[in-house]
């Protein structure tokens, strides 16, 4: 059964207004924006900027859940990225770097965090996300097949940037830009809706033919991008999707799943004659020239990690051969390379602790565990392809918000008339489903 519609104030088809406009910022080329001396501010940097003094208020104010260790964490890993980046350049340009990361990082987490607060505030957001999405084919369907890149060009003209770069096809089809700055960002975000219109929209439901067709739709968008990193986010996600599907009546399916990695990673360590990492990485991407590449900046990088463990190089280059390219195709090696792996251990401690915490939550009403498997699937698709692409600019704003807008679900009350298993509800204020979490502030 559908989920009623709401409308509400100060909401864009059910999202609201501030998160509207930060996704509408994602989408803008580079060129739309300004510069204040050596900082670039794209538009969903300026959303971050006027939203996060607001944010941090609302937040400590308690008034859209009272602050808990994940809150803590996320504020710990900024704290720490400001630290290294004044350990590397010094405190004015320290402060200038670490500034604007802790607005993309902290901003973009609290933003979902803080606005994404019910299944109806969810909800709202995939239907939106998903439409965007399946929107763009209008576009990005003739791009693939004529080489124009109408949305990129369009709006880049419109505000005197650069046309899209030059990239070689690839299976016949122009690589797509959408409106992004380059094809693994339109297919990054395409392939992030994935498991939203599949348990959100679609119910899970192959005979839910709206839904489906939106399922579909994603599917396409992310193929014409032609890009291993999001086909990885993409295949991924489906693949836990048809786990659960599978083996959903069966209560310990996903310490079955961890076993299963668990062999697979020793049958390929005692069998093969490369490490685990370097046959991921050679079978999720299209040439041996870029998996070799990616197993180099393996390499590499986290020798730089292991001579600075603590605050690692902040911005400063890395040790490599001369012919090497300084760009990082590794967004969890490169975080611990700038950043150090104290900072590291709280981005992971955050993804890794929320999903955990939100999973033991018992009682859930069906909607909600769909809501809670599209939400970690997600997570689950972008954190595996991020260990062979960079999440920068859009990818990574869009990560950190994904990762806050699923925090309702380990503090939101549940009406006791939607508790699954549960006794019948007695008069008087409504009951929390666990004891209230652990409280920091």
């Amino acid at each position: 059964m559908a989920a009623p519609r709401f409308r509400r104030k100060g909401t864009i088809f059910g999202v609201p207004i501030v998160v509207a406009l930060f996704f509408l910022g994602m989408m803008m080329p580079t060129s739309v924006g300004i510069s204040l001396g050596g900082l670039r501010l794209s538009v969903y940097r300026v959303v971050l900027l006027v939203m996060f003094v607001p944010m941090l208020v609302m937040l400590f104010s308690g008034r859209r859940g009272k602050p808990h260790l994940f809150d803590a964490l996320a504020l710990g890993h900024a704290g720490l990225a400001l630290v290294a980046l004044i350990n590397w350049g010094g405190l004015l340009q320290g402060l200038e770097s670490g500034g604007i990361y802790i607005v993309e990082f902290a901003g973009s987490y609290l933003l979902g965090r803080l606005y994404i607060r019910s299944y109806q505030d969810f909800r709202a957001l995939a239907q939106a996300y998903v439409m965007i999405v399946v929107g763009m084919l209008a576009f990005t369907i003739p791009e693939a097949l004529t080489s124009v890149h109408v949305l990129h060009d369009g709006i880049a003209g419109a505000t005197g940037g650069a046309p899209a770069p030059f990239i070689e096809q690839r299976m016949g089809l122009e690589r797509t830009f959408g409106p992004f700055d380059h094809p693994i960002l339109y297919g990054v975000f395409s392939a992030a809706a994935f498991s939203l219109a599949y348990f959100v929209l679609a119910e899970k439901r192959l005979t839910n033919w709206g839904g489906m067709a939106k399922v579909i739709g994603v599917a396409t968008a992310t193929f014409l991008s032609a890009s291993g990193g999001p086909y990885v986010v993409l295949m991924m996600q489906m693949f836990v999707a048809a786990w659960e599907r599978a083996f959903g009546r069966i209560a310990g399916r996903w310490r079955m799943l961890f076993a299963l990695f668990g062999v697979v990673y020793l049958f390929i360590d005692l069998f093969s004659n490369r490490t685990p990492f370097h046959v991921f990485v050679t079978y999720f991407t299209f040439s041996t020239v870029s998996a070799y590449n990616r197993i180099l900046l393996f390499e590499f990088g986290t020798a730089e990690v292991a001579r600075h463990p603590l605050l690692g190089i902040g911005l400063g280059d890395w040790v490599r051969p001369v012919w090497m390219s300084d760009s990082m195709d590794n967004f969890w090696l490169l975080i611990a390379m700038r950043y150090g792996l104290p900072a590291w251990a709280l981005l992971v401690g955050l993804m890794l602790g929320l999903i955990w915490a939100v999973g033991r939550r018992k009682g859930l009403p069906p909607e909600w565990k769909r809501a809670r498997h599209a939400w970690a699937f997600t997570l689950f698709g972008i954190t595996v392809a991020a260990a062979t692409v960079h999440l920068w600019n859009a990818l990574f704003v869009l990560f950190l918000f994904l990762i806050g807008s699923g925090a309702w679900l380990y503090d939101a009350k549940l009406e006791p008339s939607k508790r699954i298993g549960g006794p019948a509800p007695l008069p008087g204020p409504a009951p929390r489903l666990r004891p209230p979490p652990q409280r920091l502030f």
